[in-house]
This record gives structure tokens, sequence and C-alpha cells, in this order.
């Protein structure tokens, strides 16, 4: 996985990376204590800019930081799973039910990020395509209620999500078809076959996400 992508990256930037890693790699059903000289040493990254990402990353929702001890990254529980699916299918599927009819350019940028996903071997890039996927319908809806609502979800998204690539790679080729699906029935202006592929992606995700061990 990657730990960082910025050439020249500050040293909070180099202990946000890795710290956000960690997290999003934690099985959702575990919880984990950081200690900020833990991550020092683990990251080889000194105690202050530790401290700032701690500080970045709570602001998130990531972590509930322990003042002058560390981070506590509290578990994702079935029904917080479920509660989050159950949101997602409120706001993107009366979105493309305001996109299919006037899809516009909509279709394209889908079709560039399926081509982005299809490509990505690392799992924290696939998801944030994923996200990008979901998040360009629900910003073309035109309602930023529902845009800022969904992102923030974002968050226990990743997650959720990047477990479910990792520990299942035939999950990952089954979102692609998911996806294209979707792009699909809004590139021909259909709202109800819209609304359809977004339930059915939807109903396999929190069914992969009930496997053990995700």
């Amino acid at each position: 996985m990657t730990t960082s992508k910025t050439t020249g990256a500050t040293a909070p930037e180099l202990a946000y990376e890795w710290l956000k890693n960690t997290i999003v790699t934690l099985p959702r059903d575990e919880e984990m204590f950081l200690s900020e000289a833990q991550v020092a040493a683990s990251s080889g990254i000194s105690r202050t800019p530790v401290r700032e990402a701690l500080l970045r990353l709570e602001a998130e929702g990531f972590i509930r930081r322990v003042p002058h001890k560390g981070a506590f990254i509290p578990a994702l529980s079935d029904s917080d799973v479920e509660a989050i699916m159950q949101a997602r299918r409120v706001v993107e599927e009366w979105s493309v039910t305001e996109v299919a009819p006037q899809p516009g350019l909509v279709p394209d940028r889908l079709r560039v990020l399926l081509d982005l996903q299809e490509n990505d071997t690392d799992p924290v890039d696939f998801i944030a395509h994923d996200l990008e996927f979901h998040t360009a319908i629900i910003r073309a809806a035109g309602n930023p209620l529902m845009n800022n609502f969904y992102s923030s979800l974002r968050d226990r998204q990743m997650r959720m999500g990047i477990r479910i690539v990792m520990a299942d790679e035939t999950r990952k080729k089954q979102v692609l078809v998911e996806h294209r699906a979707i792009a699909d029935a809004i590139a021909a202006g259909d709202p109800h076959a819209a609304v359809q592929a977004v339930r059915e992606h939807l109903d396999t995700t929190l069914q992969s996400m009930k496997r053990p061990n995700i």
C-alpha cells in the first residue's frame, strides 16, 4: 500500500498518511489505541508532527484524540454499517433520479473514473475513485446539502471499502460491473434503471461487508 505520494511532503503530511493508512486498513470491527510515542517510533517521524496529524485526523472524524496520550480508533459495528448504507441509499437513489433525465457530461466523467478504477492496484486508490464516482453523481444532482452530507460519510466508507477489496479480489471486479450498470443507465437517460442499478450495488456492498473478517 502506498505510504506517501507527495514528493517533498512535510513531516506532518507524512505522519498523516502513515496514520491514515493504518486506520483505513484496520478491520472495521476492531478498535485500536495509538500513542504518540508509538506512532513516532513506528513511522520514524517526531512527536510534534505526529501530534499535528492526530489533530487533523480527529477533525476529519477518523479518531478520538486523547490529549497528551494518543488516539483511539473506534470499531464500526454492524449497526453503524447498516446506518451508513441506509443513508447512502437515500442520497444516491434521489441523486440518480435527478441526473438521469438530463445527464449532460456526467456519463463521460463516470467512465473516466471507471477506467482509473480498473487500473488501480492500490486499495486506497480504488476506494478513493469509487467514492469520487458516487460523489460525481451526487454533485451533479445540484443539492449542496446532500453533497455535504455524503462527504461526511467519506472516512467511514473508506475504512469499510478498503477492507473489502483487500480481502476479496472478486469484489473489486464486481464493483466495476455494478458501476458500469449505473453509468450506462444514466447515459441512457433512464431514472428507473439507474435507481435499480444503485440499489443492487448498495445491496451487494452491504452483503460483502457482513462477511467474516471484513
